[in-house]
């Protein structure tokens, strides 16, 4: 299925392409739905694919050398995701599964590469997007590297509620299903760790718990624990 070039106008990626170039980009791509579960690749497979999501919600998750999953990023829409690195054949870090039912745009690796050198403001709009991910790439580093593990959880339930929080009654809820054993995965940490300190924070009211979800009741406390002194 053919996408609408209207679709890219708010996509921050495409933000400096006039129509001419949207329809151009759009024209070389299909629109993909993948239900909750479903991978869009798998760790290891080869990339033939650029992938963007327009809605919905991803975790690129990695099979560490302890053969423990490692999840290095949520994606949220507007981002490209896992476009390879290094010399060629590129193949795929990581493994990209829906975390509720989402929509893709999809282009053929060639047919990237061709608008690349064909549309202009394309190649700045991923140098930008790049730019974005690799920072937020060395903060979360830096975090693990720095930071206890309360102070880590913390900060990474915050930057979730920032992209993806829907206002309810009582607090901001992360807007999909999400895990303790993902929260230990995107921290660094066990499914001991994150059980414990979120019952500590259940207790304190600053959170409800439920079957894969989390409900922040209360954000400043939340920001006073990421960024006490240790």
């Amino acid at each position: 299925m053919s996408i609408d070039p209207d679709l890219l106008r708010e996509e921050a990626l495409f933000a400096s392409l006039g129509a001419a170039g949207r329809k151009a980009v759009a024209a070389s791509a299909n629109l993909r739905h993948l239900g909750a579960g479903v991978c869009a690749f798998a760790q290891g497979e080869p990339i033939d694919e650029i992938f963007l999501l327009l809605s919905g919600c991803l975790k690129l998750a990695r099979i560490s050398w302890g053969r423990e999953a490692v999840i290095l990023r949520i994606v949220h829409p507007g981002e490209l995701f896992d476009l390879g690195h290094g010399p060629p054949p590129h193949r795929h870090d990581a493994t990209a599964s829906a975390l509720r039912d989402s929509t893709l745009a999809v282009w053929p690796a060639a047919s990237w590469q061709r608008l690349l050198r064909e549309v202009p403001g394309l190649p700045l709009g991923l140098v930008q997007q790049l730019g974005l991910e690799l920072a937020e790439t060395q903060g979360r580093f830096l975090e693990i590297a720095s930071l206890d593990v309360p102070r880590r959880l913390a900060h990474a339930v915050l930057r979730l509620i920032e992209r993806a929080g829907r206002q309810e009654a009582g607090g901001m809820r992360i807007d999909f299903p999400l895990s303790q054993q993902d929260l230990a995965a995107l921290t660094g940490t066990t499914l001991h760790n994150v059980s414990r300190i979120l019952t500590r924070w259940e207790r304190g009211g600053l959170i409800t718990g439920g079957r894969r979800t989390l409900l922040v009741r209360d954000i400043p406390a939340l920001t006073r624990l990421a960024t006490a002194e240790a």
